[in-house]
């Protein structure tokens, strides 16, 4: 696979290299925990002297929750500052491309189905079951349509029109989508509700906010699940081919979306029923390696067209 230009960063050409978003993410990732601390024990500790009795929603949350908005929270104020440093200053250079309303249907419509057949086999099966209610569903259309636009848009344009172009200009493109599309589903672990146990809130300090921030950095070993793993890393896998396939943004936000619609729409008409197993998962989706059997007949498919697009290139030099 060769490197195509319209993804390299910093007006690095394929032919050149460079290391330095690899190190920018390092320190995202490693800031945003230490600051994430930091801000979350401030939040934590006004949200119960305000509230003592913990009668309030955010009063009843575990402290764990609280770190893991906050990091997300310093990792969006500097998002503008590493887009800056890559040059992705206007929407053509992050990655988004014309057709977008026909590129956006399109991959949307196939994002669809890859949810519902991992729905339908777990169904026929017994490991689901299904109850159809028609106004239930209607009712959470359009809620479903923002939270899976809303969603899938902020992901991708942080996922694959910065995040994975760091990899790529810093290493080969198989390279480039395998340690990303890792580093994805490393960021889809957190530190446990329970980590602290029994404790009161007032007795959160320092030293908790610390621990916490430490179990949230290694929490890929510390909760290792290879089901859930694999699965959010073949997710990754899928979303930078498709990137890859179409050089528009709008196809990965189409896919994620049509994920995040079906299951927002239909994930609550099923039930996990008692034949339910590590095979089959559980309606969480990403919890059984059925899902990653899916994901890895579309990675095919989608390895074939790609490979297929590059072809020509390659005849051509």
């Amino acid at each position: 696979m060769k490197r195509d230009s319209k993804h390299m960063l910093y007006g690095l050409t394929p032919e050149q290299s460079s290391l330095k978003g690899i190190w920018l993410l390092c320190l995202l990732y490693f800031g945003s925990i230490l600051s994430g601390a930091i801000l979350s024990l401030i939040a934590f500790k006004i949200t119960h002297a305000v509230d003592p009795d913990g009668s309030s929603y955010l009063a009843g949350k575990p402290y764990p929750n609280f770190l893991d908005r906050a990091r997300w929270l310093s990792v969006l104020c500097l998002l503008p500052y590493l887009f800056i440093q890559c040059r992705l200053t206007n929407w053509k250079a992050i990655g988004f491309s014309r057709p977008a309303l026909k590129t956006f249907l399109t991959w949307f419509s196939i994002g669809i189905p890859m949810i519902l057949i991992i729905y339908g086999f777990n169904t026929l099966t017994g490991a689901f079951e299904f109850t159809w209610n028609t106004e239930s569903i209607l009712s959470r259309l359009l809620d479903a349509a923002v939270a899976s636009f809303l969603i899938g848009s902020l992901e991708e344009i942080v996922f694959r029109g910065l995040v994975f172009r760091m990899f790529y200009t810093a290493l080969r493109p198989l390279t480039a989508v395998l340690l990303s599309s890792f580093f994805f589903a490393v960021l889809h672990f957190k530190a446990p509700d329970f980590t602290l146990g029994v404790i009161t809130p007032s007795e959160v300090g320092i030293a908790e906010a610390a621990r916490i921030a430490l179990t949230t950095a290694v929490a890929v070993f510390t909760q290792f699940d290879l089901k859930y793993l694999m699965a959010i890393f073949l997710v990754g896998v899928v979303l930078h081919q498709v990137f890859l396939i179409t050089n528009n943004l709008w196809s990965s936000i189409a896919i994620h979306a049509g994920w995040v619609f079906t299951i927002k729409v239909f994930g609550k008409a099923f039930a996990t029923t008692e034949k339910a197993d590590a095979f089959s998962g559980t309606t969480n989706v990403a919890d059984g390696y059925w899902v990653s059997i899916v994901l890895l007949v579309f990675i095919a498919g989608f390895g074939y067209v790609l490979h297929e697009k590059q072809t020509p290139a390659k005849l051509a030099s």
